[in-house]
């Protein structure tokens, strides 16, 4: 990680619709203030008062994933349904036939890495929240040399994952080498990120090249036309291309 911050901006703009169909959208719910989290080091709740990157001592946050009664392969390879536009940010090129491999072909080196490419759309993304500061993220408990020391505590079939509260913000200190700012280990990019209100989400699985993004239409769009990341439309009930 080169230290760049990413997303650099987090203004909010009115909202154009709503995951209930609402005239507005909700803002945060005041029961979720002050939710206990595990402190790193002890494996013990504390009730921190700023929110910042916490390891959450529960997942009820996380419920609305389980209940999409998805496979795991499809919930955490190309996220929830639901949403009424889709994209997949590529962070390589889709293969040119099926069962193309990636050791077949030479890949241009791109000027963003996969975190900062995801920052760009988390940037875009900002907008269509009202819940910026109140936003979840999963950790894959796959990654070497994690530094946790309590249990995953939201698991599907084949993928475990901790998952954290913290600020959309809080998203450049990810993965961190500053162990002030990420004191729990190499993960090198958050498998799943969506607000409080739910109003988006972002997968990135460990396997597929791409990552995928449910949002508004207007905010889909935005992602798409963003020259800075290799953004496409996704049809949810088409399969993507995936390399061999």
């Amino acid at each position: 990680m080169n230290g760049q911050r990413v997303p650099s901006a987090l203004g909010m703009a009115e909202p154009n619709d709503d995951r209930d169909g609402s005239s507005e959208r909700q803002g945060p719910d005041p029961s979720r203030e002050g939710i206990p989290c595990w402190n790193v080091e002890s494996g013990v709740a504390v009730d921190n008062g700023q929110v910042s990157f916490e390891l959450c001592n529960e997942s009820s946050a996380a419920d609305w994933l389980i209940k999409q009664g998805l496979p795991w392969y499809r919930l955490a390879g190309r996220g929830p349904l639901g949403f009424p536009k889709y994209a997949r940010v590529r962070f390589i090129p889709d293969p040119s036939f099926p069962g193309q491999k990636t050791n077949e072909v030479e890949f241009d080196q791109k000027e963003l890495t996969e975190k900062e490419q995801v920052g760009v759309a988390l940037d875009l993304l900002s907008q269509y929240t009202t819940t910026p500061n109140e936003c979840y993220f999963c950790m894959w408990d796959g990654w070497e040399d994690t530094a946790i020391h309590v249990a995953p505590n939201f698991v599907i079939p084949n993928r475990d994952y901790w998952l954290f509260r913290g600020t959309l913000a809080d998203y450049a200190d990810w993965n961190s080498s500053d162990p002030a700012r990420w004191p729990y280990g190499y993960s090198p990019d958050p498998a799943f990120i969506w607000p409080a209100d739910r109003a988006w989400c972002v997968t990135n699985d460990v396997d597929p090249h791409f990552a995928t993004i449910g949002a508004d239409v207007e905010a889909i769009d935005q992602i798409v036309a963003d020259q800075r990341i290799d953004a496409v439309l996704d049809d949810p009930e088409q399969e993507p291309p995936y390399w061999g």
